[in-house]
Formats: C-alpha cells, sequence, structure tokens
C-alpha cells in the first residue's frame, strides 16, 4: 500500500472520532458475552470519556495547530479494545479538530491489516498510530504505539512482571498523570521537526 493509497481509504472509509467513540459505547454496552475484548472494551469507553471530559489544549499546543496553514490528513489507525488508544486518542482527535485544515479520519486496525503493516512497532501491529501527510500527500510525521516519555517506564516494567496484564495497572497510573502533557510534548516536537525538514 502506497501514501496515496492509505489517505484516499482514510478519506473514504475511515471514520471520525465522535463515531469512534459512539461505536465504542454501543460495544461496551453489549449484553452478549461472546465478545472477548468486552470487559476491556467497558474500562476503555470509560478511559475515554474522561479524557475528553478533562483534557484541555495548552496554549502551546494551540499555537502549534496554528501554524497548520494548508491541509493536512491525520490517519490514526486503531482498535476500540486498546487501552492505550482510549488514554491517547481522544487527546490527539481533539488536537486535530483545533485547526480546521486538519482532517482526521480512524481506521481500525484488524480490518485494514495492510495499512497497519505500513507501521509496524519493533515487528508487531502496536496501536495506536498516528501519521500526518501534507497536502501533496507526503509522510509528515508518525506518532505512536505510546508517548515517548513512556517507553522506558514500559521497557522496565516489562522486566520486572513475567505477564503484561502485571504491569498494565502502572501504565494507566502513568496515563492519569502524564498522558495530557506528554502527547502535546510528541506532537509539538513532531510538527517543529516537518517544519524544520
Amino acid at each position: 500500500m502506497t501514501h496515496a493509497e492509505l489517505i484516499t481509504r482514510a478519506l473514504e472509509q475511515g471514520i471520525d472520532h465522535a463515531t469512534f467513540a459512539a461505536r465504542a459505547e454501543e460495544r461496551a454496552a453489549a449484553v452478549d458475552g461472546s465478545d472477548p475484548y468486552l470487559e476491556y472494551r467497558k474500562l476503555n469507553v470509560a478511559r475515554m470519556q474522561r479524557q475528553t471530559k478533562t483534557y484541555v489544549p495548552s496554549d502551546a499546543m494551540r499555537s502549534a495547530m496554528q501554524g497548520i496553514t494548508a491541509p493536512q490528513t491525520w490517519v490514526c489507525i486503531t482498535e476500540d479494545w486498546c487501552g492505550d488508544s482510549s488514554q491517547t486518542e481522544p487527546i490527539i482527535a481533539a488536537i486535530a479538530a483545533l485547526n480546521p485544515h486538519v482532517t482526521y479520519r480512524m481506521l481500525d486496525r484488524d480490518t485494514h491489516p495492510d495499512a497497519m503493516d505500513m507501521y509496524l512497532t519493533n515487528g508487531s501491529r502496536s496501536v495506536p498510530i498516528v501519521v500526518c501527510f501534507d497536502a501533496h500527500g507526503a509522510q509528515q510525521w508518525v506518532w505512536g504505539p505510546r508517548p515517548d516519555a513512556a517507553l522506558p517506564h514500559v521497557a522496565q516494567w516489562k522486566t520486572e512482571h513475567e505477564v503484561n496484564s502485571e504491569w498494565y495497572p502502572k501504565l494507566h497510573a502513568w496515563y492519569a498523570q502524564h498522558a495530557h502533557r506528554e502527547v502535546e510534548h510528541d506532537l509539538i516536537e513532531r510538527m517543529a521537526s516537518a517544519q524544520g525538514a
């Protein structure tokens, strides 16, 4: 898949954040016990709602977004069962909404594996991944699947625990303290690097 094909698919088949969030809430409310992700979805809906309610863009983030003067497409590849996504995607969606030049679209990882495979993390299909393209279809920056500042913590926790479920609570506690600031930091840094390239 080329970048142009990814952009076209996102614009034609992708959904916006409001649709993604509403669908997540609908899935989390299901009474069908056959969904292996149901408990994750319930937790993640609460996390998404909390981030949506509490995130307020900083002046620095607003200023960085005001610097976008030409159309951009931001493609977010994710799933609503993903805990990392629940903590960060609502922030990114709110940031994208600050500038009308930015078109923000979401693709489901499992429905679009060829898109996901363009942005593997150490060989894995980790989400969320957000990719920014300019008006000419050139890739400007990539973010994800976690804030940069979380990566050393996760690496350490993985050495201390045998299974992921043992350190996930530490990660979500970290998100509660740092998600807003660190997501903003990463995006501001990537925007600045793209402009200076």
